[in-house]
């Protein structure tokens, strides 16, 4: 059996890897370097970045082929993925790169900057994966780096947070494990393919195996994707994680979480009104608890955490329907979540310090001492919650819900208007925050002090009393700043034009 391979094609996936490779070589001979690693880090995304522009471009999306089958293959939405993908990867290496250096464990860097290429490569690979082999590895391969890089950030929390990830980590293992190997008996092949299901479904014998196969490998992923009720490790390991950690967790992983996702749902289309149903349930589970929840959180990390789980629900919404859209629905959806979510965790990024949450009262007097970093989280927020002027998240909302719409699944319908009202409740109750003078934090503005500028690395700190209930806020370089810069640009531009970005997808 004679199988074709195109290069090209695997390259978006092989770049970051062969990235890491060269991480962990460089750092034998340049050990003291610490932004090195994160320099080659983002070399080698860009790089990937490249290719796939210029594989897309030339048609070469499909390799491993053998007998009219294709076991690697990126399709519209796929492309968009792995683009999205390596992009917040990019944003998150960047803002590891300005975090301050440790001098105690320095060499940390070159460990971390390759386990976040190698959870990238995981991410881009599962989206084109065709067999179950592959897309089992890979996914897992999006996953375990994740848990090292939760742990590697230090402390009691970080270690109670790698534990919950660990733990659930290896559930879904299993789960998926188990679900896979049913797969292949019930169908025969390892082909992750609608035309499988429906074979197995033509046999009574083997129905019953393919529908066992299907819901637990749809359970495994949701565990991936913090779709309630798989969402348990999601607020540990995002608290004791640290900012860019937790960003990588909300962004990147959770673009390969629904690469994996579309694989699956494609093929369990075939299953008909009884998995769109039960798909329907997870995400308006997801939506409703992860709102509640979020609207008690004084931790802004924490709140991102639920945040996510709301988010998984409204990923998962469009692909509850069977119209032809939906995949493309749920791509661009999460192409608007990762945006918004990228920016406030930009912003957080610029004001965390090591050992001190960012809570809602830390927030009081941004507006006002730091009006740059305020607007952008407030777009990021506003996105996430759906309103104007961030028009970006109107149409994210209108995204989602018009599938739902269009199968008339009123019920469900009726559940995303809810949820859409409660989360508003949720991110605006932050945006107020920023509004509020610093010193309401204790009931008398007179006795906050200004904001006083300290040297070194151009940092400025915004003070607070010494009653204060609000942490100082700090932004450390300004590095940061332009980071922030930036992605305020951004935020305005696809409110201007959304299809800047949904193009794409």
């Amino acid at each position: 059996m004679k199988i074709s391979v195109d290069a090209l094609a695997l390259a978006p996936a092989a770049a970051p890897m062969v990235a890491a490779l060269l991480v962990l070589l460089v750092d034998v001979v340049f050990h003291a370097k610490a932004r090195l690693p994160w320099i080659i880090a983002a070399l080698g995304l860009v790089g990937a970045l490249g290719a796939l522009v210029v594989a897309g471009r030339r048609g070469h999306v499909a390799t491993l082929c053998s007998g009219g089958q294709c076991w690697w293959r990126l399709d519209a939405p796929g492309t968009g993925l792995v683009g999205l993908a390596l992009v917040s990867a990019l944003v998150v290496v960047v803002l590891a790169a300005l975090e301050p250096v440790r001098p105690t464990s320095p060499q940390r860097a070159a460990v971390r900057a390759m386990l976040v290429l190698s959870a990238t490569a995981g991410c881009v690979g599962v989206v084109a994966a065709r067999d179950l082999a592959s897309w089992l590895v890979l996914l897992e391969l999006a996953t375990l780096p994740s848990i090292a890089l939760v742990a590697l950030r230090g402390g009691r929390a970080a270690a109670h947070g790698a534990l919950t990830l660990l733990v659930t980590a290896l559930a879904s293992f299993a789960v998926l494990a188990l679900g896979c190997a049913l797969w292949f008996a019930a169908t025969g092949t390892i082909a992750m393919s609608g035309d499988a299901v429906i074979t197995a479904f033509a046999d009574p014998a083997r129905k019953p195996l393919a529908v066992v196969a299907m819901m637990l490998v749809l359970a495994g992923v949701g565990f991936k994707l913090s779709l309630a009720p798989f969402h348990a490790w999601t607020p540990e390991a995002f608290a004791g994680s640290g900012t860019w950690v937790a960003a990588f967790l909300a962004t990147t992983s959770k673009v390969g979480a629904l690469g994996a996702m579309l694989v699956v749902v494609s093929a369990a289309s075939a299953l008909g009104s009884p998995a769109q149903t039960a798909l329907g349930i997870i995400a308006a589970l997801s939506m409703t608890l992860g709102n509640v929840m979020a609207l008690r959180q004084v931790d802004l990390l924490r709140l991102m955490a639920w945040s996510t789980v709301a988010q998984a629900g409204w990923v998962l919404l469009p692909l509850t329907s069977v119209s032809a859209g939906s995949t493309h629905a749920a791509a661009q959806y999460l192409a608007l979540y990762t945006l918004g979510t990228a920016a406030v965790f930009v912003v957080l990024a610029a004001f965390e310090r090591p050992g001190r949450a960012v809570q809602i009262d830390s927030l009081r007097g941004m507006f006002r001492s730091h009006p740059l970093s305020a607007a952008t989280m407030a777009l990021g927020l506003l996105a996430l919650a759906g309103l104007p002027p961030s028009i970006v998240g109107v149409v994210a909302k209108v995204v989602a819900m018009k599938p739902v719409a269009v199968d008339h699944s009123w019920w469900l319908l009726g559940f995303a208007v809810l949820n859409t009202l409660l989360g508003v409740a949720v991110y605006l109750r932050w945006i107020v925050a920023m509004f509020v003078p610093l010193g309401d934090a204790t009931g008398d503005a007179s006795d906050a002090p200004a904001a006083d500028s300290v040297e070194g690395a151009g940092a400025t700190v915004v003070g607070t009393s010494a009653g204060a209930a609000a942490s100082p806020l700090v932004v450390t370089t300004r590095g940061h700043r332009v980071v922030i810069a930036l992605m305020a640009l951004v935020l305005v531009a696809t409110s201007i034009l959304p299809s800047l970005l949904l193009r794409f997808f």
